[in-house]
């Protein structure tokens, strides 16, 4: 923390900066998720905080004082410090960095038409670790702040994860310049790709199963079923049945646009999900049909699904492209691992920290970075540990145990290279 500038006037520095966004940084790891409730939390610990190194020699700030502190650190400068600090304890050259946006809906201001504040945030998807993030003013300035945020980072030999918003021609260019590599998604905001994606996929399956069942019958598409490949799972995720099946080709021609504008594309893909809703009975047993029956049928719970429905709340389908060559496997395992920027992070962070309510609007920014070094605190003790714990499970090992707290956050912590 002594590596973000003071810019107070010094007759006015009561309280140390670095002290007070350390206090707010344990305050948040021990589970206490608003500005009032970390101080009170440090005032209680007031000797212990002495003890680490902390000299608090006017006491703990008020809620006021430490607002006015937040809204005067210069945003950029407190974003490279946490950069430096997490930088320290994890390489970004090599991994699976996830990119995708949040919103803060309670910083949102009241005036009429005002759009929600966001946040850009990357995650490794190996350890589910906040490497940066960025803020944008709402959802229609993300295209264009995706390529500032990938300029803050070492990208080189790391696959970088981008929903379909980040699908842009210039923004495949810059990870290949930068020495990264690329999965990204397409979807109906690109009408004439998506159509293409989905259209050629369906004749490839169609094909294949007419190759199985006619031993005569010769391919349609002699080149492209040759570098043809499926793959599918199942899984049960909370109260639904969720199917996914997995298509990619690694020839070239598999759409039009590799020719021209995506010439470095060396895998398209394709990947359809169909969600079901669980039923049981009168007697609680599970009655949830499969996914055949569910698209002849529907269940009451939800109708059945329209003849070529490729989007709706049960069934989503989604291309895929890739400047490396995959299969079917190895994009459904990178698309999985991409979510772990939702799962892992945005949810945790609305959940437990209750980031989706908190009223600050000045100060957003830097204390959604005071809310990503608790995080981070957290999931680094996590993987250390071992263990699956909740989020709130570990705030609260944290809160009882001063040894791990004093281990974490006083005495630096071991990098993972």
């Amino acid at each position: 923390m002594r590596m973000v500038p003071d810019l107070r006037c010094k007759w006015k520095k009561k309280h140390d900066m670095a002290e007070v966004l350390t206090c707010l940084v344990a305050g948040y790891v021990t589970g206490h998720t608003t500005l009032r409730r970390c101080l009170a939390w440090c005032a209680r610990h007031l000797k212990w905080l002495k003890k680490m190194g902390l000299e608090l020699r006017n006491g703990i700030a008020s809620a006021a004082t430490v607002s006015r502190i937040l809204n005067g650190i210069d945003e950029e400068l407190f974003l490279f410090a946490f950069m430096e600090w997490i930088g320290e304890i994890l390489d970004t050259k090599g991994l699976h960095l996830a990119i995708d946006g949040k919103a803060i809906r309670a910083a949102a201001s009241r005036v009429r038409g005002t759009q929600t504040p966001m946040l850009l945030n990357a995650v490794d998807t190996a350890t589910g670790l906040v490497v940066a993030q960025l803020p944008i003013q709402n959802k229609e300035c993300e295209i264009t702040q995706i390529p500032e945020l990938l300029k803050l980072l070492d990208i080189r030999g790391s696959v970088i994860t981008i929903d379909a918003i980040g699908t842009q021609t210039s923004i495949m260019e810059q990870i290949r310049g930068q020495g990264g590599h690329f999965l990204l998604a397409v979807k109906k905001n690109q009408p004439l790709s998506y159509e293409e994606i989905t259209r050629q996929f369906e004749g490839l399956e169609k094909d294949r199963l007419r190759m199985q069942k006619e031993s005569v019958y010769h391919s349609q598409y002699p080149e492209l079923i040759k570098k043809y490949d499926e793959a599918a799972c199942f899984e049960k995720n909370r109260d639904r049945y969720e199917y996914r099946k997995y298509q990619a080709c690694s020839h070239p021609d598999i759409v039009s646009r590799t020719r021209k504008e995506w010439p470095f594309l060396k895998s398209v893909g394709c990947v359809r999900q169909t969600r079901i809703l669980m039923i049981r009975d009168a007697d609680g047993a599970d009655i949830t049909p499969d996914e055949e029956t569910f698209r002849k049928k529907g269940t009451f719970r939800q109708p059945k699904p329209e003849a070529g429905d490729r989007e709706g709340a049960a069934i989503q389908t989604v291309g895929l492209i890739s400047d490396m060559e995959m299969t079917a496997e190895d994009m459904g395992r990178c698309r999985r691992e991409h979510w772990t920027v939702e799962n892992r992070l945005h949810h945790v962070l609305d959940d437990t920290f209750r980031e989706d309510r908190s009223p600050a609007k000045g100060s957003k920014n830097n204390l959604a970075l005071i809310r990503k070094f608790a995080y981070n605190i957290l999931r680094i003790a996590m993987l250390h540990l071992s263990t699956e714990r909740p989020m709130t499970e570990m705030m609260d090992l944290f809160s009882d145990d001063e040894e791990l707290l004093e281990r974490y956050l006083f005495k630096g912590i071991k990098s993972f290279y």
